[in-house]
């Protein structure tokens, strides 16, 4: 067997859809020595709610950075989940910054501040545990 390249980029499909703007945050971590906190966050919520999957999604708003989190769960007739069609979105929640910044940095704040005392904390509690 040969190995024609290694690609050195952590597994971040667990409870996470793969996603651009998870890509970006998972990047911005691993060049700001930040990559352990943000693989603890996803660790502390893989640990619940297995059956449901959360896409991040980045962006701007008149400068002001913001994050949205769209929940799937998978449909009544799948067993297993192999493709995004056998998903459906129950719930987007978006968070807005107040002020002006990067939006990299934002998300990566509010990805390990959902994982802290999860599943007690209300962030959690509004993005992945309640209907």
């Amino acid at each position: 067997m040969q190995i024609r390249h290694v690609n050195n980029t952590p597994n971040f499909q667990a409870k996470f859809l793969n996603s651009e703007s998870l890509k970006l945050v998972t990047e911005y971590a691993i060049e700001h020595n930040k990559f352990d906190k943000l693989n603890l966050a996803r660790k502390n919520i893989d640990k619940f709610y297995l059956q449901r999957r959360i896409r991040v999604d980045v962006g701007e708003n008149n400068g002001k950075p913001f994050v949205s989190f769209a929940r799937f769960s998978q449909k009544n007739s799948v067993i297993v989940p192999k493709t995004m069609s056998d998903l459906k979105m129950d719930k987007v929640v978006i968070i807005q910054s107040e002020q002006k910044g990067n939006m990299l940095k934002f998300a990566l704040e509010k990805l390990i501040k959902l994982s802290n005392n999860a599943p007690d904390n209300k962030m959690f509690q509004n993005i992945i545990a309640k209907k």
